[in-house]
């Protein structure tokens, strides 16, 4: 049986740590950047500060700004955040692929006829990169990059409202429990969380056993037993 009920007519798709590994190439890219500016500002080696950044990570959630929670634990200068931002800011997408079975996923999901979206949110310049990159420009119905944090419900709407579609006839997929699965679910979606990511993995011990989300490991998990 297909993880795709029948009266689903669209999917809306995240990006990152959904459609290809963010956690463990961009991330970890910039991490290791930043851990020299760190290194340099504080007197410490580069592998210390980047265990820095990943400890006050757990800690403090995916979300946390850290470099204004290490200036601020340091007495660093403002410039110190300025310059770990331009870094952040002229991040080459160089390595980035998406996961293997995603495009073919997406390829089969509008074969067989359901719209497809993607909402994505960060910097606009950077998120258009990836999305270049990644060869996704014409791979859906839409594709929307908000920068505002608390801009997906917006955005969810807009869709909704655009595309004349019911909440209950959407699904939406994301590794963020805090932001589209719960957002989705907010407006009377159907939601599947991609466990994957360290936004999945902080998150994952607030899962409750009886969530009314479905879990899935990869794009083509949707396809599962479809026979259409």
């Amino acid at each position: 049986m297909s993880l795709i009920l029948d009266r689903i007519k669209a999917i809306i798709f995240d990006l990152d740590d959904t459609l290809y590994d963010c956690s463990g190439t961009l991330v970890l890219k910039s991490k290791k950047l930043i851990a020299k500016i760190i290194s340099k500002a504080i007197k410490c080696s580069e592998t210390e500060a980047l265990k820095l950044q990943l400890e006050l990570e757990g800690r403090l959630g995916p979300k946390a700004d850290i470099s204004h929670e290490i200036a601020k634990q340091y007495n660093l200068p403002e410039d110190f955040c300025e310059e770990i931002s331009d870094t952040i800011n002229t991040l080459e997408i160089d390595d980035v692929t998406l996961f293997p079975d995603a495009m073919a996923s997406i390829d089969e999901l509008k074969r067989i006829g359901y719209k497809l979206f993607l909402v994505t949110f960060g910097n606009r310049d950077i998120q258009e990169k990836k999305i270049k990159f990644l060869g996704l420009e014409r791979a859906f119905d839409k594709i929307i990059i908000t920068e505002n944090p608390l801009g997906k419900e917006k955005c969810f709407r807009e869709i909704l409202t655009e595309y004349d579609l019911e909440p209950e006839h959407v699904l939406c997929v994301g590794d963020k429990i805090k932001d589209e699965i719960e957002v989705g679910e907010k407006l009377g979606m159907h939601t599947a969380l991609m466990k994957h990511g360290r936004h999945y993995n902080f998150h994952k011990s607030e899962i409750a056993e009886d969530a009314s989300y479905t879990f899935i490991t990869k794009i083509s998990d949707l396809l599962k037993g479809d026979e259409n």
